[in-house]
Parts: structure tokens; sequence; C-alpha cells
């Protein structure tokens, strides 16, 4: 399994006054083409700073409603999924180990709900912890597909938590497509602006 890595640098000259202000350090990972929850918000940062990953996934339901600052909750059993593969979950509100899904397409996994319309979420897998990287914005029945991508979203922001629903990303940031790279490093630089670095 393909491991991914993100490097952070954070200029010297920069951190006191992040840190005194209670500035996080906040990743998201883009999910069905777009980035909706804090995968994480990191407050102990320091000047190099790596995150690592793999296809490593979970997905269960969620009554969390969705609206910005709300930190999501798992409501259900939790499951772990990987490409190609779906979950049932059934009328009794049981998320079912998953199974080889017959029209399987790589890079996705699905849900399929029996329940009544819930909102589903999924996990990944950052430096040996799982956290949201999504929540579906509406209660859905029937079928789900979710698509996660090597696509990560940084910035830092006042106060948020890990799992938080975001929207509009406040303050600069910087999107990191890894395409067929295992390995990026950014930077946050002494003028206050994100770059690519590698």
């Amino acid at each position: 399994m393909t491991t991914y890595t993100l490097n952070v640098h954070v200029d010297t000259a920069r951190l006191v006054e992040l840190k005194d202000a209670g500035y996080h350090l906040c990743l998201a990972r883009k999910v069905n083409n777009t980035y909706d929850c804090v995968w994480r918000a990191d407050e102990r940062y320091l000047m190099q700073n790596q995150y690592r990953w793999a296809q490593e996934y979970q997905v269960f339901a969620s009554q969390t409603s969705f609206q910005v600052g709300n930190v999501v909750r798992a409501e259900s059993n939790v499951q772990q999924i990987a490409y190609k593969q779906e979950c049932d979950f059934d009328k009794s509100g049981i998320m079912h180990p998953p199974r080889t899904d017959p029209k399987g397409v790589d890079g996705t996994f699905k849900v399929l709900n029996d329940y009544s319309a819930i909102s589903f979420a999924v996990d990944a897998k950052l430096n040996g912890t799982f956290s949201v990287i999504y929540q579906t914005p509406l209660a859905i029945k029937g079928e789900i597909q979710f698509t996660p991508k090597d696509e990560v979203r940084v910035w830092f922001q006042l106060t948020l938590k890990t799992g938080t629903i975001v929207s509009d990303i406040i303050g600069k940031h910087i999107d990191v497509s890894f395409g067929t790279a295992v390995e990026k490093s950014i930077s946050y630089g002494e003028d206050g602006d994100w770059h690519l670095v590698g």
C-alpha cells in the first residue's frame, strides 16, 4: 500500500505570532470534489512537520447537523473499508463489514443505506490515527459513493478542532495535489504566504 507524505515547514519568524494568537495548523482532504471537514487541527506544530497516510478508510452513520463549526460524531458502529468495496447499513442502523462491490471502481467505495435517510461520514488515517475527512451534506437513503482524493488543503485558523465541518477557508491556504507523487513539501514563509517547495 502506497504511503503519502506531506512535509510542512513554518518559518521561525512566523511561529511566535501564530502560537501566541492560538492558530492551529489545519489540514483537510478532498472527497467527492470538496473539502468539508478538518482532517487535523494541529496545535503542536513546530518548524518542521510531517503528515503521512495510506489509503485506509472507515465509514459510519452520523446525525451531526451539517453546519459550519459542528464536530462530526459517529452514531453507528464503524467499519473499515477499501476501494472497490461496499458496506450495508441495515434497517436496524448497523453498519455491516465490507464486501467486494461487483461494480466497484478504483478509487471509490460505497455505503448501501437500507435505513431511513441519514448522513454518512468517512474517516482516514493520518499519522496512525483515524479522523474524519468528509460528511455528506444531506441525509441520504440508498447508495452513497465516496471518492477520496490525494489532494490536501492546508491553512492556519483559530480554535478549530479535528473533525470540524468547514466551508470557506478563512485566510490564506494552499492546495496540494499529489498526482503520481508520493511526497510533497510546502512552506509557510516569512512573507506570510504558502509556497510549494517540492
